[in-house]
């Protein structure tokens, strides 16, 4: 979206915090006229006319500042993460308990938590069940962007706390991000070698690494070309290349080529990735209608 934006206009553009965690990608952006701020640059005297919001999406506040300001949102809030912001206004409205599982401090998770007043509560520890009332109908649902597995504990957690009630979960979990575990699980082992890149900030990036790692003990994390450690590798090796979410394709393509050129090696492409047009596809069309609750 930012691209097309700056292709658009022709001007350069703002957005609030980093668009994508990785930090290649960033540096590329940046080169186009791509910057970012934080809420306190927003409100600066010398503000931007214009502000991006990214994929995470942002609470209300957000936006009444921004209009407070005259500053100009171009909303770029994920599909997926619209729907959770507006599933958890329904039930808090409802008067409902409403829980988030997921990371306090993400910006998604507090964006999502801003769309309840400010009231919703967050699960990252086991310790966090205590803020519940354990007499009180209990709403969940997720980040959208953590590990099933993750999830399930902590369901478990909320449902032994509050054992007398009512609880209710609702998955939100992205399916193009929580689907690939199992599809790396599978890439890993066909693979002698598999290499996953991504961004140093970039939770995705580490947690699907753990996902190589715990299948194939040569999997090796990278950032991009730079870190490519021909050692690695075996006479006759077969090498899977693969990333994140917020790992861009032209980034896979120049690694796959650096290894080519240095190895010689059969180098195998993760197929998760052949979907990824598709998944664009069904995102525009999940914008385009209402996003009901399922």
């Amino acid at each position: 979206m930012a691209e097309k934006v700056m292709s658009d206009t022709g001007l350069p553009l703002v957005s609030l915090g980093d668009i994508i965690h990785n930090e290649v990608e960033i540096a590329r952006l940046d080169k186009s006229g791509l910057s970012s701020i934080d809420h306190t640059g927003m409100a600066a005297e010398e503000r931007p006319q214009q502000v991006l919001i990214r994929a995470h999406g942002e609470p209300p506040e957000t936006y009444a500042k921004a209009k407070e300001l005259g500053v100009e949102l171009i909303d770029g809030t994920c599909p997926v993460v619209t729907r959770s912001q507006n599933i958890a206004r329904k039930h808090y409205e409802a008067g409902e308990q409403v829980v988030i599982i997921g990371k306090p401090y993400h910006p998604e998770t507090i964006g999502i938590k801003g769309h309840c007043d400010n009231k919703a509560f967050v699960v990252y520890e086991r310790e966090d069940c205590k803020q519940l009332d354990p007499n009180k109908k209990v709403f969940i649902l997720a980040q959208t962007t953590v590990s099933k597995e993750w999830l399930e504990e902590r369901i478990a957690w909320i449902r032994d706390y509050a054992r007398d009630v009512d609880v209710q979960v609702e998955n939100t979990l992205c399916r193009f991000v929580v689907g690939r575990d199992g599809d790396l699980e599978q890439f890993a082992t066909q693979v002698d070698v598999i290499l996953m890149v991504g961004g140093t900030k970039s939770s995705n990036t580490k947690a699907l690494y753990g996902v190589c790692k715990r299948m194939n003990d040569r999997a090796y994390l990278m950032v991009d070309e730079n870190d490519l450690d021909v050692t690695w590798f075996r006479d006759g090796d077969t090498i899977g290349v693969t990333g994140s979410a917020s790992t861009p394709h032209w980034l896979l393509e120049k690694v796959r080529d650096v290894i080519g050129e240095r190895t010689g090696a059969t180098i195998l492409r993760d197929t998760s990735e052949w979907e990824s047009a598709k998944q664009e596809k069904e995102l525009e069309a999940m914008e385009s209608d209402d996003c009901e609750c399922e």
